[in-house]
């Protein structure tokens, strides 16, 4: 069989592997000048590859993915990159080559290629796939017995990524959902972004879809000049993503001292007044902007405040809200929402309509959270691509 593979990056190179025999053409065609560019910007440079933590849920999807995602692929995917020499370096669960470079993922993606054979052509665009008597015709000129389509979506248009290949996918007929932006900061309509710039504090956040709470988080936040940033507003962001796009409105609440229940009991423990203790826990601008909002003289004794006051303080310490008015767009981005409806595919990822037509990676309807999810899913998809064509 000679294989086709649109889309010279992670699923695809991990997929060009897998299928690659002695029986088997293989053929890896992408846009870009190199091959793997989007992997060198995965976890800032150091490609978070994997978790020790692949629970379903961190994955998402229009369609259910229990019967896709089992833990016979996971584990064989993981000892898949045991078997190409890539030691881990595992912090707090997320897998890292023990080099910390992502260089050492891409690179080693290229010398198995050419160990193994495969042939690339790089700068070629697809701009057309047509199936006639049982072949696929790429651009009027490439002939294939089957199809992998692995481009990636928008995300990261630095890396070459234009989710051009979509128009390619539309034109077969096949459905597909709107792409989205997601794992993103959210840009808010705070009073105090200005002031705020910079901190970086531990929060836990709440988002609410029309008035609904929707999923909580907790981590470092980062508070920007535009609104909110960092790992945990990145795992809500795609709720924000999809609910602004139907024109909904999207609220987050902050807690600024998630570990404390009850603050004002804790206050009261201490001879200080109101901004010396809560100086002593958070960071000083915060404190005065929390004051500033609940009304309430920084020199005031946490005993002398009123009932009213305390409501106040406990309100802006553990619910200060933020409305959410746009979300970053696809320049910063770390995935896709959207992609080729699961549907539309049957249990290896080819299509129902196109035998010998599979799809892999971030084109899927499938976006996990940040932590190695994305990345899991790209070597995943392929693997269970990869298991169908070779059987």
């Amino acid at each position: 069989m000679k294989i086709v593979i649109v889309g010279g990056s992670s699923s695809g190179l991990f997929a060009a592997l897998k299928i690659k025999n002695e029986d088997n053409e293989v053929l890896v065609l992408d846009h870009n000048d190199e091959l793997g560019k989007k992997i060198l910007v995965t976890g800032n440079g150091r490609c978070n590859y994997w978790n020790s933590d692949m629970d379903n849920s961190h994955f998402h999807s229009n369609n259910d993915l229990s019967m896709l995602l089992t833990d016979d692929i996971k584990e064989e995917t993981l000892n898949s990159f045991n078997d190409l020499g890539i030691l881990p370096l595992i912090k707090n669960g997320y897998y890292y080559p023990y080099s910390n470079q992502a260089t050492t993922i891409r690179d080693m993606f290229i010398q198995e290629l050419d160990k193994r054979n495969i042939s690339y052509k790089l700068n070629y665009d697809v701009n057309k796939i047509e199936y006639i008597n049982n072949k696929y015709i790429i651009n009027d000129e490439i002939e294939a017995d089957k199809v992998i389509i692995s481009a990636g979506g928008n995300a990261a248009p630095v890396t070459g990524s234009n989710g051009s290949i979509m128009n390619v996918i539309n034109n077969l007929g096949i459905k597909t959902f709107k792409q989205l932006p997601s794992l993103v900061p959210l840009y808010t309509d705070g009073e105090y972004n200005n002031f705020w710039n910079g901190i970086r504090t531990n929060a836990k956040l709440a988002i609410y879809i029309d008035g609904e709470l929707v999923k909580e988080e907790q981590g470092e936040l980062q508070l920007t000049q535009n609104g909110i940033s960092g790992i945990c507003v990145f795992n809500i962001s795609r709720y924000a993503s999809i609910a602004l796009d139907e024109g909904k409105h999207v609220n987050v609440k902050i807690d600024f001292i998630p570990d404390v229940d009850d603050v004002i009991s804790y206050a009261s423990r201490f001879d200080l007044n109101i901004y010396e203790i809560l100086s002593r826990i958070l960071n000083k601008k915060l404190v005065k902007i929390i004051l500033d909002k609940a009304d309430i003289n920084s020199s005031a004794h946490i005993s002398s405040l009123t009932s009213k006051e305390i409501s106040s303080l406990n309100k802006y310490i553990k619910e200060f809200s933020v409305n959410v008015i746009s979300v970053g767009d696809f320049t910063k981005a770390q995935t896709t929402i959207g992609g080729v409806d699961l549907n539309e595919l049957d249990s290896n990822l080819e299509s129902k309509k196109y035998k010998g037509l599979y799809f892999t990676g971030e084109i899927v309807d499938v976006d996990g959270d940040c932590g190695g999810y994305n990345l899991g899913f790209a070597w995943m998809s392929a693997l269970i691509v990869s298991k169908a064509i070779n059987r």
